[in-house]
């Protein structure tokens, strides 16, 4: 639901959807930074081949965040 409508966001509603994305990535990571960042990597290219492009752009929004 987050990722449907990520695209026509605000930037201030890009973040805050960011933030809650990322943060369900590191919880399930046990707040390992790498391992939530390496997570978000796969699931950019298993969603990539099933065309969730929606969700591949907020995933590559966080990521450069931590670039």
């Amino acid at each position: 639901m987050v990722f449907d409508k990520y695209p026509q966001c605000t930037l201030a509603q890009k973040e805050q959807a960011q933030e809650m994305v990322f943060e369900y990535y590191y919880d399930r990571n046990d707040c390992e930074l790498e391992l939530a960042l390496e997570e978000i990597r796969a699931d950019i290219i298993r969603l990539e081949s099933v065309e969730q492009y929606e969700r591949c752009l907020m995933l590559k929004d966080i990521l450069e965040r931590f670039e």
